[in-house]
């Protein structure tokens, strides 16, 4: 990749990476620069691959509770419906800690010259089953490029009542136990039909146009 395209590129995902951890009031360990800078070389190389940005508990399990992964290639790959516009944030209930993963080709050490950050072999993080939620917004500001993905641990799950299902429109809304509705969409259902007063549960995700019900499923 040409090395301006690289930057440009670098700069759009970095840039995702700390609005992310802003919106979760956690602070990266290394300066926006200095990771611009890296991520950038490594495009420059072809040699970055995948970019993650895990939320985990600080226990001895280390289980990650939701990861939001950049997956750095060219081409026009096919996207789910980005229903969200804009950034997902999945809510988690504290304590929980961030980390920085690069999967990448090292080449031989052929750019670690120009490499600021000192990147080591990725931690031992866990993943337990969940949910991955996909769409294009990311894909749409860096030329189809890069693609984002967020998952989500199960035991984020929030249990739920029907408030109505529009078949004919295909979306609906569930009344949390705590009282707040959230919206869903026909696409966002695996596997039944819902119906009013039915008993559910969700994955939520918080979005530009407010909560989302992810994966919901019969309780």
């Amino acid at each position: 990749m040409q090395p301006n395209a690289a930057r440009l590129l670098a700069e759009k995902v970095v840039r995702e990476l700390f609005r992310i951890a802003q919106a979760y009031g956690k602070e990266h360990p290394f300066s926006f620069d200095d990771i611009l800078n890296d991520l950038a070389v490594m495009l420059e190389h072809d040699a970055l691959q995948l970019v993650s940005l895990k939320f985990y508990r600080p226990d001895a399990t280390r289980a990650v509770l939701a990861e939001y992964n950049y997956a750095l290639h060219a081409g026009a790959p096919q996207f789910h419906l980005d229903h969200a516009q804009g950034i997902g944030i999945v809510p988690l209930s504290p304590p929980f800690e961030m980390g920085l993963v690069v999967q990448r080709d090292i080449l031989g050490g052929v750019y670690r010259g120009r490499l600021r950050l000192n990147w080591g072999d990725a931690p031992q993080y866990t993943r337990h089953a969940g949910f991955e939620h996909q769409d294009g917004n990311t894909a749409a500001r860096t030329g189809g490029r890069a693609s984002k993905q967020v998952f989500m641990d199960d035991s984020l799950r929030r249990a739920g009542q029907v408030k109505f299902f529009a078949a004919a429109r295909q979306y609906g809304f569930i009344t949390g136990v705590d009282g707040v509705d959230v919206f869903f969409h026909a696409t966002n259902v695996s596997g039944f039909q819902p119906c009013t007063g039915q008993r559910v549960t969700f994955l939520p995700l918080v979005t530009p146009k407010g909560i989302q019900a992810q994966d919901v499923r019969p309780a």
